[in-house]
């Protein structure tokens, strides 16, 4: 279908005085989208604000029926200063109506991007747009819980948090409008491409769950869920069931609150979704199955009683079949998950370990004096993997991860490098089970002056760890016989 129109941004008047700071906000608002979609785009849209629409509508007679459903993309801006507007709702009724008409003919179902200057109250009688993707321009106030909407009125530039989110919508747009302008629906297409389920989070999570979003974007991954999930537990579970039929992995981002109560449900939304994955994963009736990530930050201060009981039994139950809980730094998490989908989505690169594969781990000072018995090492017969590439840069997280990997044995020398680094080192030795090894490590070689008091080493079971203080000659030799009776 042919629109005349690609872009309708619509809005409530200004004539009351409550609106006039949220108007303010929106005259930017749609300057910066008028700059930022024309970049992405080779040709110039015909982007329709509603203060031109109701222009028309006085001067001409227009009716906004018929110039809706010439518009190929509709942005609703909402607030809670919006929804004081009776007119503004019958609006919204309007295009919600128009995008639904198209819909019926096999066409782009999210047409309506919602734009959030503050979270919106049940009571706020924007309903019609309930399922609709929403994109927040606002934080909340991890003290104080109120919302602040990004800044972009004045003399200072927008706020930094807005560009990412504007960069967010704009791509969004662009893949619907490319969607509309063919005939072609890309459905077939699109079933091809894997899937994965990003839940939704509490507000301190919200950041975090965007970055993660346009990085999984970028890999070539479908998200979902593309609308919200209801706020009603019987249409939540199955609206999460339809979608988990869809993907290959669910990823939960916990943060410090416990979150809302889901209607009819004893559970937050957190929780409920979980909770449902794992009911899903549990049944015997499904034939796909997503493998669940938990993901909570390995400095996280839980703000109630609640929430650090509710971690507290999600850690306790970490071993459930097909999921993982991973307390890590968000940027580690990332490399893990990055490493587990590229093990579930294709299967046949995961790395494995050999014999004789010994990985040597030093910082780059040892240099010199690891030279010598990393040649000792090869002349017995060992395949030496060394934790640089031609010079760079020292311990890349991911190259780190697949040395672990594929070595079946690891000799650590601490040097002059301070105990952190030696911890951090056995630290990422405990997490290779997580990062996908299958076997554990034959032995570990330590050498260190001092011991650590990590007790990290204790969740190394059934590997032998070797402790010396320095290294010679004689103490590579007795770690060759220990690996030679493995």
């Amino acid at each position: 279908m042919n629109f005349e129109y690609d872009i309708f941004v619509s809005y409530a008047t200004a004539s009351a005085g409550e609106n006039q700071a949220t108007a303010e906000w929106t005259q930017k608002f749609c300057e910066y989208l008028k700059v930022l979609m024309n970049r992405l785009n080779d040709r110039s849209l015909k982007i329709l604000l509603h203060d031109e629409l109701r222009v028309r509508q006085a001067s001409q007679g227009e009716n906004i029926r018929d110039i809706l459903a010439k518009t190929a993309v509709f942005i609703t801006v909402l607030s809670p200063e919006y929804a004081k507007s009776s007119a503004y709702i019958k609006d919204m009724e309007e295009v919600s109506r128009s995008a639904q008409a198209y819909d019926g003919d096999g066409g782009k179902r999210h047409r309506i991007f919602r734009v959030l200057t503050s979270p919106l109250l049940s009571s706020d009688h924007f309903d019609c747009l309930n399922n609709e993707i929403s994109y927040n321009f606002f934080e909340i106030n991890r003290y104080n819980k109120k919302p602040v909407t990004f800044e972009l009125n004045g003399k200072n530039n927008p706020h930094d948090k807005f560009w990412p989110k504007m960069v967010d919508l704009a791509y969004d747009i662009v893949d619907t409008l490319k969607e509309l302008s063919t005939d072609e629906k890309g459905t077939g297409i699109k079933k091809e491409i894997p899937a994965v389920f990003l839940a939704e989070t509490s507000f301190d999570q919200s950041e975090n769950r965007d970055m993660l979003k346009r990085e999984l974007q970028h890999l070539g991954f479908r998200i979902l869920p593309v609308s919200p999930v209801p706020e009603e537990a019987d249409k939540a579970r199955q609206a999460i069931d339809q979608i988990l039929g869809q993907t290959v992995m669910t990823i939960h981002l916990l943060g410090a609150w416990y979150g809302d109560f889901i209607k009819n449900s004893k559970y937050s939304l957190i929780d409920f979704q979980i909770k449902t994955v794992k009911e899903y994963i549990a049944a015997k009736d499904k034939p796909r199955k997503p493998y669940q990530v938990i993901w909570i930050p390995n400095d996280i201060k839980p703000t109630d009683q609640r929430q650090a009981l509710y971690l507290k039994r999600l850690k306790r139950d970490e071993a459930q079949h097909m999921t993982e809980i991973i307390e890590t730094p968000f940027e580690v998490f990332k490399t893990i998950l990055n490493a587990r989908l590229n093990e579930i989505t294709h299967p046949e690169s995961k790395t494995l370990a050999e014999k004789n594969k010994l990985y040597v781990i030093y910082e780059k000072a040892s240099g010199t004096i690891m030279g010598e018995y990393t040649e000792l090492l090869r002349k017995k017969g060992f395949d030496i993997i060394e934790p640089f590439d031609n010079g760079g840069d020292f311990f890349p997280l991911s190259r780190h991860i697949h040395n672990l990997l594929a070595a079946d044995a690891v000799l650590i020398y601490k040097g002059d490098s301070n105990m952190e680094w030696l911890n951090s080192k056995i630290r990422d030795l405990v997490k290779t089970p997580g990062f996908g090894k299958s076997k554990p490590f034959r032995a570990i070689e330590i050498i260190s002056r001092q011991k650590t008091a990590d007790k990290s080493l204790l969740f190394l079971k059934n590997v032998p760890v070797n402790w010396d203080a320095e290294i010679n000659h004689e103490v590579i030799n007795h770690f060759i016989d220990h690996l030679a009776k493995k």
